[in-house]
């Protein structure tokens, strides 16, 4: 039995951080790898899709509407 779940397509896949959750957001496409704040360094793609992976169970357990949480450390964010 497969199940088919929908991620809204303007989640920001590519450029939210799988290991902490912080977002990077002035990455060029271009950029294929990037490191995070936190010190991990991601491919993009194999990023996009964790994140991707992640959203989609986060769905399927608590249904639509639901986001990862970001990290505090997101970009633009200061406190």
């Amino acid at each position: 039995m497969s199940i088919l779940v929908v991620v809204d397509r303007w989640f920001p896949s590519s450029t939210v951080c799988s290991e902490c959750g912080a977002l990077r957001s002035n990455l060029f496409l271009d950029v294929r790898t990037w490191r995070c704040r936190c010190g991990a360094v991601h491919d993009r793609d194999v990023n996009a899709a964790r994140n991707i992976s992640a959203a989609g169970l986060a769905l399927l357990a608590c249904g639509d509407g639901v986001r990862p949480v970001r990290a505090e450390a997101h970009a633009g964010s200061r406190r």
